[in-house]
This record gives structure tokens, sequence and C-alpha cells, in this order.
């Protein structure tokens, strides 16, 4: 399946709709979604709140969940790098300053999902 065919997909609450104005720079089977492409408003709302400093409620922390892990699940990464290890670590972001490291984690190893 390439990214063509995925135009709108519904991850666990979140729907995505691919969007060209946000192209995945890198040739992967299946590219992951942006958190702007999402249409349902949830992720939006939790992303703002993660920018802001806001501590997530558990909604916002499972939009957030489920983004990360769509989008590690999916990403290209560096050689040498678990994904195993990142998709573990999503489980267990509880508060925004988890999000924030582990999103410096994933950014020291070329994943910007944010």
């Amino acid at each position: 399946m390439s990214t063509e065919d995925v135009r709108f997909e519904k991850i666990g609450d979140l729907e995505f709709v691919r969007d060209d104005a946000y192209p995945y720079p890198f040739t992967v089977e299946i590219a992951p979604h942006f958190w702007m492409t999402e249409q349902t408003g949830r992720l939006a709302d939790a992303v703002e709140s993660y920018f802001q400093g806001v501590d997530p409620t558990p909604v916002q922390r499972t939009a957030l969940q489920t983004y990360l892990t769509q989008y590690i699940t999916r990403a290209l990464l560096m050689p040498g790098q678990p994904r195993h290890r990142y998709l573990q670590k999503v489980a267990q972001l509880r508060s925004q300053r988890d999000f924030e490291r582990f999103a410096d984690d994933l950014a020291d190893v070329g994943i910007e999902p944010f």
C-alpha cells in the first residue's frame, strides 16, 4: 500500500485526511499523518495544550499517545534506532513534561512529530 492509497484514515478516535500541504519528506511504505491533518479537533486541542505547557487531560493524553504511536510506527528512522523502544515509551507518557522530553528524544534521532 502506498501513501497515495491512504487519503482518509481512522486511528483510534482520531480521523486523518491526507493533505498535500503537509507532505512527508521521505519515501516510506505509508507516511505518518501530521497532527494538523486530524479532523475531529481532539488532537489539535491536545497539541495546543502541549504547546502551552499544560498537563494533558486523560482524553488529550490518549490523543497524543495515539498520534505518536502512528507517527513512530510509520516514520523513517536513522539506522540502528530501535523503533520498539520508542513505541514502548509512548504508553508511559503522562505529563506535559513527559511528552516534551520524549519529543526532544525523538528529535535527537530525526523524528519531528510536532
